[in-house]
Formats: structure tokens, sequence, C-alpha cells
């Protein structure tokens, strides 16, 4: 009977213990809804963190990665809360964890697709970028194919990604930023990689003997195609891809002799002061000296790809790419190199990495100057043509901006293309090194293009779209607005031992007055211009010509006597 009543005892007791909560249990309670209020505030901020509309108040840039800080503390918050909630009685865990799933839970998963979608949107612009650039410097080489694919996978893989972001305003702005440029850019060379592709399988069917009339079937629908393609450049290149391949097929048609028809697509020239050569780049690494008047052509071809020349004294300067040009290479990751070529001999007398993405170059013969072609704001830096090591530098300078070295070497500007409204900076230098610089006083007052070209006497500014700019070592006048041409141009020369300059506009030559910078003449030319030289009486006209039935056009050089305003043809 005794042991009955014990056992009852015992019962009772317990079950008075199970009622009746601990000590210890009730301070791991309050412990855990201090970790849980504690989850719940720093989820609340970060709640407002990826809100398109709060984050618009706070960042110039509203479209980028929430304050990561913010981001792992709620994260370490919400586990810390758990910890403690696992610990409780199951009604109180079930009621805190309720809690947490409201109130925290839903703002760090909605972050993380947030996040996620932001850093795939990077992805997506690195590659457009990519695209972009391979395009600029040759629509259909394989690296522009290979980037077009790459691009296009980075969408489909992305996609999903980037529609799992809460809130449509969100989703659509971060959509607008990163996926439209990057289907834009798909969609724009999207006919161009088709054409090149077929082109490629055209050169291979070739190449493997098939029939010719099915060959030449083949070009015709490959010509209908081009025939549809709005990028004149992109569909010149594809034409003289098609000429050589019905070359291939057919042999040479007669030729108008007074023409140097050249082999190589041209994408960027200078020429020789005094001489009747032009140094070019073709579509490959190759660096082309062209003498026009011999038709004697020495290559030279270099370990990098060549971004553009400058010819200073007897020297070639060459900016060699070491990566694609992109807003989000960085100024700490970038890396490049300068060649320097000796022009007598035709050959590479010094080539140094430097530690830029090299966009633009020009030299004094004390320095080579060189802009950035990557990273947003950067510098246009100063290399010492002695001991190749970096001198000066100016500060500040965007990406992608063209260099023109003023006549007297004693200051350069710049020109960018990338920003909007488009501006023009000089920069002083003093002895052979470069210092920051200041930009003109307007601010889309006139409409300039990336076309400047300075006056070999140094008195005046010309740019592209026809607008004439004084330049002076006095800051008041320096890029002030002279006046504007009769229309704008695309190459421009100068003739000013007889007091004329020469302009051209697709297959249109225009004769200048230039003391009265008044049109005197236009001339039309069989073909579209690419580049004209004055030199010693003569003009050198860089144009595109038709040839064979079929009107595929090559690059190709004429001259032209000059007298007075008469370009005698």
């Amino acid at each position: 009977m005794k042991k009955r009543k014990f056992l009852s005892a015992v019962i009772i007791l317990a079950v008075f213990m199970m009622i009746m909560p601990s000590k210890s249990n009730a301070s791991s309670l309050s412990e855990a809804e201090k970790l849980v209020q504690k989850a719940e505030n720093t989820a609340t901020a970060l709640k407002w963190e990826i809100s398109l509309e709060h984050r618009k108040t706070l960042y110039s840039d509203p479209i980028a990665l929430p304050n990561m800080n913010l981001y792992n503390a709620t994260k370490r918050a919400s586990q810390s809360a758990y910890n403690a909630i696992n610990t409780l009685p199951a009604q109180e865990k079930a009621r805190l964890t309720k809690r947490m799933e409201s109130n925290v839970d839903i703002h760090v998963n909605r972050s993380m697709a947030y996040i996620d979608a932001i850093i795939s949107g990077h992805k997506i612009a690195v590659k457009t970028d990519d695209l972009n650039e391979a395009y600029r410097l040759n629509p259909l080489s394989d690296q522009t194919e290979k980037t077009y694919h790459d691009l296009s996978s980075e969408i489909r893989k992305q996609a999903i990604l980037l529609y799992r972001v809460y809130g449509k305003s969100t989703r659509d702005a971060i959509l607008e930023k990163y996926k439209s440029p990057g289907e834009k850019a798909r969609q724009s060379t999207k006919s161009v990689i088709s054409v090149k592709m077929a082109i490629d399988q055209l050169q291979q069917s070739i190449a493997n003997n098939k029939n010719t009339e099915e060959l030449l079937f083949t070009i015709k629908q490959i010509e209908s195609a081009a025939n549809e393609i709005q990028d004149q450049k992109a569909r010149q290149l594809i034409y003289t891809k098609l000429d050589v391949a019905k070359k291939s097929i057919l042999g040479d048609s007669q030729l108008d002799k007074s023409f140097l028809y050249l082999s190589d697509l041209i994408r960027e020239v200078v020429e020789h002061p005094s001489k009747p050569i032009i140094y070019a780049l073709n579509e490959n690494k190759d660096v082309l000296e062209i003498n026009y008047e011999t038709g004697i052509v020495r290559r030279l071809t270099m370990n990098l790809i060549p971004e553009r020349i400058y010819f200073h004294n007897n020297e070639l300067y060459v900016a060699l790419l070491k990566g694609t040009h992109s807003s989000y290479w960085w100024d700490e990751e970038q890396e490049g190199a300068i060649a320097i070529i000796n022009t007598t001999t035709f050959k590479l007398v010094e080539q140094f990495n430097i530690d830029m993405d090299p966009f633009d170059i020009v030299a004094d013969g004390k320095s080579i100057y060189v802009s950035s072609g990557s990273g947003q704001w950067g510098d246009i830096k100063g290399y010492s043509r002695e001991t190749l090591l970096e001198t000066s530098k100016s500060s500040s300078v965007y990406e992608r901006s063209f260099l023109k070295m003023h006549p007297t070497l004693d200051k350069l500007y710049t020109i960018n293309t990338g920003l909007s409204p488009r501006d023009m900076e000089s920069h002083f230098i003093v002895d052979g090194k470069i210092t920051t610089g200041y930009d003109s006083p307007y601010h889309g007052d006139y409409k300039l293009n990336m076309n400047m070209t300075i006056s070999p006497d140094g008195k005046y500014i010309f740019n592209g779209s026809g607008v004439i700019m004084i330049a002076s070592d006095v800051k008041a006048i320096n890029m002030t607005y002279l006046t504007k041409l009769y229309s704008p141009f695309e190459q421009i020369t100068f003739n000013l031992k007889d007091g004329y300059f020469y302009t051209s506009n697709g297959k249109n030559i225009d004769v200048y007055n230039y003391k009265t910078m008044e049109r005197e003449k236009r001339y039309t030319m069989s073909g579209n211009i690419q580049n004209i030289f004055y030199q010693n009486g003569k003009l050198a006209v860089i144009t595109v010509e038709e040839l064979y039935s079929s009107k595929l056009p090559t690059h190709a050089i004429k001259t032209y006597e000059v007298k007075g305003n008469e370009i005698i043809q």
C-alpha cells in the first residue's frame, strides 16, 4: 500500500514538473525571442535593401548588389535564432518558427534571388561587352562568332534566375539593365553571324571541290542574305570574302589597272608624312606597310591583336590587346602591351607589357601616351620612350577615349566614345609628362561625333560632325566654337600650302577653302571612301571598289593629281 502511495506521488510530481516551466526553459525562451527579434530587425532592413524604389533614393545605380554585410548579418542572425528555437518545447518552437518564416526567411530568400539575378546579370553584361568589342574589331572573325554563341548560351542559362526576382518593377529593371542589352546585341549581330557561318561552310565546300554550279548558287544565296544586312562595314566585309571565294572558283576578271587592289581588309590606317606609304591594320594580327606608288606591301605579324597605330619620327607605335574591352574589367586587373616598329627596316624593335587595357595611342618622341579601353573611368598613362617605364598619368578619363596629339607636341586632346553628350578634353604635356586636363566649356551645346582631327598648323580642331573648335594654350579660348562646315565628314586631309582641305563622306569628296572654311567643289568617286591622304600634290584615296558581275567589293587605292581646288580624275 505504501509502495502505491509512493509511486502516485512520483507521478504527480513529474506531471507538475512538465506543466510548470523550469527556470532554464524560461531563460531559453527569452533568449530565443530576443534572437528572433534581432533576425526580424535585420531582415526588415534587408527587405528595403532589395526594394527598387528604396534603392533609388540611396544609390546612383540602384540596380546593383545589395549591402552584402547586411545580407550576411541577416543570415547569421537567422541561423542563431533557429539554433535557439530548436532547443525549445514543441509549442514554442512552432510559434517562433512561424514568425521566422513570415518575417525573416521570406526576405532572405527574396534577397538570395535578387543577388543571384544581379550576379547572373553581370555575367550577361560581360559577355555582351565581349560580343560588341569582337564585332567592332571584326564582325566576321571566329572570335565574334564564339562570343555570339557564348552570350546566347549565357542568356538562356541565366534567364530563370533573372525571372525569380520578387517585385515586378525590380525584376523589370534588372531585365532592362542586363538582359535587354544582351538580347539587343545578339539580335543585331544574328544575321551577320549566320552569314559568316554560311561563308565558312562555303569555303569548306570549295576546299572539297564541290560542283561549280552548286557553289555559285550558294554564293547567290549568301549575297541575298548579305544585301539585307544594315551594317555597311559588315556587309562590305562579307562581300569581300565572297569576292575571294568567287575568284577561287572562276579566276580573276579584268580589273581597272589605275587602282591598287588590296588583298587585306583594312580597319585602321595612318600615313607616312613624306613618302607615298600608308600603314594599316588588317582583319588579323598583321601590321601592313603599303607603298601605293610601287604596290609593294610589307607585312609584320604581331603575337597579340593590334588595336591602334600611330606614326612618329620613323617609328610606328602599336597598341596590343590582351583581352576584350569591357566596362567591368577594372584598373587593377587590366593588362596589355605596346609594340614599336622601325619603319625604315619594318622590324619590331621593342615590345613591352603595360598594366592597362590600351585603346588609343600617340607619341611625341619622349613618351608614349595610351588611353584605357576598359574599367569606365581610368587614366591616360605616359611611358618613357627610353626606359619604357610609366612616368606620368592623367586621371578621370572615360574608357575608350580617342587621342589626338597637337602638332606642337605640348598638349593632346581626347574625345570620349561612350558618354552622352560627348565631350572633349585638353591635357598639357611638359617634358614628356602628361598632366590632368580639363574639358571643353560646353556640355552638349554642339553635336560631336567620335571623329576628331587637328589641323597641321595647330589652330583648329575639326570634328566629323562638321563643327570646328579653336585649339589654344589659353583655357578661356581653348576648345571654343569657331564655325561649322557645309556637311559632316568621315575623313579629312589638308593641303595648307595651297590653302585647301578635303573631306569625304560616302562616295563624295568635298574641297574647302581653308581661309574661309567654305566648300568650293564636290567630287564623286566610284566606290565608298574609307580614307583620304594628301601629299606632294597628290590625293591618295582608299575606296571599296565593286568587282565582277556580282558587285563584290574590295579595298583599293588610287591617286589623283590636285591643282588648286581641282581634283584631276
